[in-house]
């Protein structure tokens, strides 16, 4: 059982939960109907071998804490639906708040898609028991629990972030070397002036419309897209971001070219020590940030060495270790007047949009007729879209989340026929060949 405190990355996406919605789902898409009847009883022993999928948040004098929430099973829920509507059920789910003090802090969706003889099967996470990585990887295990019953060993939990940081970034203990990376990230983001406002986004309103746009890449464009990326010295999150900061700064239209605010997730595990594994399941995720000064006709290559490089560099320099400290997390009681002060500093982010990139996720070699593995997330308000990116079956995707509330969907849609037709073009540029991509895999 685990009872400790939240640290740091838990609370921080425990008061964005409270601020905006942080729930996060991943979903497989499956050729074949689902069997349901199984699906209790591969919930259960889910549950059993995962310990935070055995807790509750509970607020006292103290701070939050994970509390053990024993007896209480995974909410499970089953609609039939068609080809043209499941999505919309997906979408739902990022708007459906875990109550304080709920338990478990996941549930389960199946769609029985009638038209097509389809399904689709789907956890919905509180994002401060788990990240996309663990995310997948227990989706993943749900699945072969369903086509091939067993109850696997109760493992043990796994530490909190901060506790596997690496000696050189236990900032409690260096705080001069804490305020030197604190100014060198706070110089790259003012480094170009001020981030350009989006225009089109509405931070400031209240209600909330999660939604997403799909982009899937078929296998052969896939390939050659990771082949380019390994002829231009980049990686396929680069050019993703590439796509993105383009779209962005094309929609824009200024007469210089635009200063762009871009946030990508990463996962902290090879920054950690030791290296955690993906399960059991655990938050160890962090914010990479910066800005890009990008004209709307920028050479899309270098830019994305450019931003893929940016990324490494700040991560070796230890700004994922310090992100979530510049928040004031370490107040215990984390009441009211400390959420208020969360909301300040968060929506005083400038406006920009995000990108995570799962990268390849293993198929699921017990359930054959699963054909997709992807997930989603609402962006927070001052961003337009947060596209959520994995590859499932040599497949890549990408659903672009945006809130209806504070972009419009035609605002939306521009900028998702955008990124797809820049990595299409991407793909199909010279130099590179499908025997270099699976080099590159």
């Amino acid at each position: 059982m685990v009872e400790r405190p939240l640290d740091y990355v838990e609370t921080f996406f425990y008061l964005l939960d409270k601020l905006s919605g942080a729930n996060f789902v991943v979903f497989a898409e499956r050729n074949a109907p689902l069997d349901v009847a199984r699906l209790p009883a591969a919930l259960t022993a889910l549950q059993a071998a995962e310990p935070l999928l055995q807790v509750a948040i509970h607020r006292s004098e103290s701070g939050l804490h994970f509390a053990p929430a024993p007896g209480r099973a995974i909410a499970m829920r089953s609609v039939e639906t068609d080809a043209a509507g499941w999505q919309a059920h997906v979408e739902a789910t990022l708007a459906e708040a875990f109550a304080d003090g709920e338990a478990p802090l996941l549930r389960c969706l199946h769609l029985a898609i009638s038209d097509s003889a389809r399904s689709v099967l789907a956890l919905v996470f509180h994002h401060s028991i788990a990240d996309g990585r663990s995310g997948a990887a227990l989706l993943c295990r749900l699945l072969s629990l369903i086509a091939q019953p067993e109850r696997p060993p109760a493992a043990p939990p796994q530490p909190p972030m901060h506790a596997l940081f690496p000696p050189a970034f236990r900032w409690d203990e260096q705080e001069a070397r804490a305020e030197a990376v604190m100014d060198a990230l706070t110089d790259d983001i003012n480094r170009h002036g001020a981030p350009a406002r989006l225009r089109w986004l509405d931070s400031a309103a209240a209600k909330r419309d999660p939604r997403f746009i799909r982009i899937v890449l078929d296998a052969a464009t896939t390939q050659r897209l990771l082949a380019q990326a390994r002829a231009h010295h980049t990686t396929v999150h680069g050019a993703l971001c590439a796509a993105q900061l383009i779209a962005h700064s094309r929609r824009l239209a200024t007469d210089t070219p635009p200063t762009l605010f871009l946030s990508c997730p990463a996962d902290m595990r090879p920054h950690l020590a030791p290296a955690p594994a993906d399960l059991p399941a655990a938050l160890y995720v962090t914010l990479v940030t910066a800005c890009h000064v990008v004209a709307p006709q920028a050479a899309f290559w270098p830019l994305a060495e450019g931003v893929a490089r940016q990324i490494h560099d700040k991560l070796k320099r230890g700004d994922g270790h310090l992100f979530f400290y510049l928040y004031g997390l370490d107040d215990a009681a984390c009441d009211a007047d400390a959420q208020r002060r969360f909301n300040k500093l968060l929506m005083n982010t400038p406006q920009g949009s995000m990108i995570s990139n799962l990268g390849r996720i293993d198929t699921v070699a017990a359930d054959p007729a699963v054909a997709s593995i992807s997930f989603a997330l609402c962006p927070m308000p001052y961003q337009s879209v947060f596209s959520a990116v994995s590859t499932y079956a040599g497949r890549l995707t990408i659903n672009m989340g945006y809130d209806a509330a504070k972009l419009a969907p035609d605002e939306a849609r521009g900028l998702a026929a955008s990124i797809e037709a820049q990595l299409i073009e991407a793909a199909a540029s010279d130099g590179a060949t499908v025997d270099d991509a699976q080099a590159a895999e």
